[in-house]
């Protein structure tokens, strides 16, 4: 008798769907049993009028605490006062004062050393004839006795130039009372000498 091959793969998955159904119920009747089992277990239930204890005493942590030394400071014994003591000259200059005094001097020395600064004159003669240039100079002298004239000569031409001036508008105030008589006067910047400039009054006690 020949089996057919479609009737065994039947039978087969029959067998195989029985021993699904078979573990599927074992596992179930496990679970239950398990879940009873645990249910009947006595518990132990502690009761709230009940008290814990323990003896903790051996694992608490332990600290050991010393009083700090309290250490009273000796006062400094004040020596006595001698009355024989002199005392310190407020009024002496300290040594700042000194070594300050000393920095101005030098620079005051060195400031009178300074004769010459950077100033104006007002030019009143260019010309080639000695005695126009000795007329200009006379015409200073006469008219304007606080100014000095200055009369130079490079070959073949005299120059004479006047006053000395810090500022440029002390001479503006003097070029309009010297354009009177030489016309074609100028300011020009020289070097002045200090102790003359200072002597030098205002053009209006010339009017």
């Amino acid at each position: 008798m020949v089996i057919h091959p479609i009737l065994i793969k039947f039978v087969g998955s029959v067998t195989m769907v029985q021993d699904m159904t078979l573990k599927k119920k074992f596992l179930w009747a496990l679970h239950l049993g398990i879940i009873l089992i645990s249910g009947c277990a006595k518990k132990s239930v502690v009761s709230s009028g009940s008290e814990y204890k323990e003896d903790l005493s051996a694992v608490r942590p332990r600290y050991e605490y010393t009083e700090p030394a309290v250490v009273t400071r000796a006062e400094p014994a004040t020596p006595a006062k001698n009355s024989n003591v002199p005392k310190a000259d407020v009024d002496k200059p300290l040594y700042v004062n000194k070594k300050l005094e000393s920095v101005l001097d030098t620079l005051s020395k060195q400031n009178k050393s300074i004769r010459y600064i950077n100033g104006f004159r007002i030019q009143i003669y260019v010309g080639n004839v000695r005695q126009e240039a000795d007329g200009a100079k006379s015409y200073v002298y006469q008219a304007f006795p606080d100014l000095n004239p200055y009369v130079s000569y490079t070959q073949p031409t005299y120059r004479v130039k006047v006053g000395d001036f810090m500022y440029r508008s002390d001479a503006e105030q003097y070029l309009d009372l010297i354009r009177e008589q030489y016309a074609s006067a100028v300011i020009l910047a020289d070097r002045v000498d200090i102790k003359r400039s200072l002597m030098v009054s205002p053009a209006s006690d010339h009017n």
